[in-house]
């Protein structure tokens, strides 16, 4: 296990062993720091358990207080739901849904990274269609051939799906004769740009010559 050190409070999202995405707080933050669904809040954890605006942060007299911002759910610190603001203490957990928790760590303290990795890169909410890189929404939206394509693939990480599967799925009505082997490699260029402008160190589209093409969302 790897160690990092901050001089600066950190919020981890941590799931077991890997890290899912990390917050810096900034000491001369002066305004609330917003957590939710939204990605209008400072801090976007797209889970749909979670409200749209469901805590807020604020820094008083060197100290970052936690407070519910009239989350449907409630926010709970190390089990215990939380009415009034709450002064957070190195290493608290915080819990906004069932299996969602966030650790506190101070700015004096070491924050552990895990082997660096991130863990998943590339998440998707169905209900909205809508795709985000390490928590950070794909904007302008894709297209609607580029989220079924993306969508076909993620419902199985690291499976080859071949060329018809995803005809299937993409040209639902269209025979596999239909839609030439050109079309599905246009799309899945303009696929993997986008993917790319938000992850550019990363390939999560791996194309399984001779077959069909599989997901990678192993980040690390």
């Amino acid at each position: 296990m790897k160690n990092l050190q901050t001089e600066q409070a950190l919020l981890i999202w941590k799931e077991e062993e890997i890290i899912k995405d990390q917050w810096i707080l900034h000491d001369d933050s002066t305004s609330e720091i917003t957590i939710g669904r939204s990605t209008e809040c400072t801090i976007s954890i797209p889970v749909r358990w979670i409200s749209r605006t469901h805590a807020i942060l604020r820094r008083k007299q060197g100290q970052f207080y936690l407070e519910d911002a009239g989350s449907k759910n409630g926010v709970f610190v190390n089990s215990q739901r939380i009415v009034n603001p709450y002064p957070l203490n190195d290493g608290d957990i915080i819990q906004l849904a069932p299996g969602l928790e966030l650790i506190y760590v101070d700015s004096e303290a070491t924050a552990p990274l895990p082997g660096g990795k991130r863990g998943l890169g590339l998440q998707i909410d169905p209900a909205e269609r809508q795709i985000y890189i390490h928590g950070q929404l794909i904007t302008p939206a894709l297209s609607n051939q580029q989220y079924q394509l993306i969508e076909k693939l993620a419902e199985q990480s690291g499976k080859v799906f071949s060329r018809s599967e995803i005809i299937e799925a993409v040209w639902p009505g269209e025979s596999a004769e239909g839609v030439t082997d050109d079309a599905i490699d246009a799309l899945v260029r303009r696929l993997r740009q986008r993917l790319t402008e938000m992850e550019p160190e990363h390939n999560f589209i791996v194309t399984v010559r001779g077959y069909g093409f599989r997901l990678d969302n192993d980040v690390v």
